[in-house]
Parts: C-alpha cells; sequence; structure tokens
C-alpha cells in the first residue's frame, strides 16, 4: 500500500479520481482537502479522519447535486473544510464540547454563510431537545447554553450568517420508533436535522439557507 500511495502521489489526476478499493477516497473539488480519504481498517491513523460511512454518504450526495445542478450555484462560492475532532473548531454545550465534523463556507453575493455539519446516527438522541439539535438555534427551554445564532449575533454583522445541521443516518422511522408523540418529518427539519436517506436532502439544506 505504501508502494501505491507514493506512485499516487506523483501522478495527481488519478490522485483526484473516486476509488473506493486499495486506497478508498472520493475527490471533491469544493473541498480543502483533496482527496477525502474514506476509513479503511488497513491504515492505522488518518490525518484528518478518514470518512465514517455517514459522512461518505453526505460526500457523494453533496457532489452529486452539485455536479447535476451547476446551473443553480453560477454566483455562488463554495468551500468545505474536514474539521479536526478535538482539535479543530469546537464549541462548549452543556454536557460535551461539540466538534462538527464539516464546515462549509458559502460566499453568495455579499453575505457569506458559515455552516456547521454533523453528519451522524441519532439512536441515542432521538428528542428535539438535544443539545446537539438545540445548538442550532432552537432552545426548548432556558439552557445555559449559547447557540449558533446567539454567536452570530454576538458578530454583528449582517454579511456574516451562521447556521447549524445534523445530517442523520438513522432512518426516520427507526428514530421515532417506540417514541410517544413524536415529532414530524417536518418539525425535524426546521429544526436542522435532516435525513441522509432522503434523495432531495443536499436539495432541502440548501433551500433552509435561502441559497437556491
Amino acid at each position: 500500500m505504501i508502494k501505491e500511495i507514493r506512485k499516487l502521489a506523483e501522478d495527481l489526476d488519478k490522485l483526484c479520481q473516486d476509488d473506493f478499493k486499495r486506497l478508498p477516497r472520493i475527490y471533491l473539488d469544493r473541498s480543502l482537502y483533496i482527496p477525502l480519504l474514506i476509513q479503511n481498517d488497513e491504515i492505522d491513523k488518518i490525518s484528518p479522519s478518514g470518512l465514517v460511512e455517514s459522512e461518505k454518504e453526505f460526500i457523494l450526495d453533496l457532489k452529486k447535486y452539485l455536479e447535476t445542478n451547476k446551473d443553480k450555484f453560477q454566483n455562488v462560492d463554495i468551500y468545505l473544510l474536514r474539521n479536526y475532532p478535538f482539535s479543530g473548531i469546537g464549541f462548549q454545550l452543556v454536557w460535551s464540547k461539540f466538534y462538527p465534523d464539516f464546515i462549509m463556507w458559502i460566499k453568495k453575493e455579499v453575505k457569506q454563510h458559515i455552516v456547521f455539519i454533523d453528519p451522524k446516527g441519532l439512536e441515542h438522541s432521538k428528542g428535539l431537545d438535544d443539545e446537539k439539535i438545540t445548538f442550532a438555534g432552537f432552545k426548548t427551554q432556558n439552557l445555559d447554553m449559547v447557540t449558533i445564532k446567539d454567536i452570530e449575533r454576538s458578530l454583528n454583522r449582517k454579511d456574516i450568517i451562521l447556521d447549524s445541521f445534523i445530517l442523520s443516518s438513522t432512518p426516520y422511522n427507526k428514530l421515532i420508533n417506540g417514541l410517544a408523540g413524536y415529532p414530524s418529518k417536518d418539525e425535524y427539519e426546521k429544526h436542522h436535522v435532516l435525513f441522509l436517506e432522503d434523495e432531495d436532502c443536499v436539495e432541502k439544506f440548501f433551500k433552509l439557507l435561502s441559497i437556491i
């Protein structure tokens, strides 16, 4: 594998191609890290961390959507950064620190959106009162917690918009299984929780940001 990696390092055209076999990777031209490596049992350590399944699904969906909808983004600049866990950009929540997996910069006209994105399973965080969900600015109670919208207001900048999203790899029907009075899918989406199982997940993401 070391020999193969050295060969790839000398052939950028080949390195910047999707490959899901020997050195699993995805090429996304909007990413600040190219290519994005996928978690691989044959490699002990990848920095930044290799993509897990939910992150891989998001990147592939994002890539496909951007490639097939170029006309919608002619005057939009998009950059994606793979965040470092435990040492990158993090936020102190009530019970833990939150390191979103990705940070996306979207520049449209004079406004810049900075979006923190975390693809993850929600099996252990079923309600809308989960602190990573309320961090998006939807506090359901008087928690002693700063939300992303509190941070946005503190900037006092009309040209910068901050947002946070959870992209659930847990299907909606599995998420609400056994819950009484469970939130509707629309309620989850209004709270910036989208479901990767939906074919239009990425489109919903950009619509909620008012980009398209």
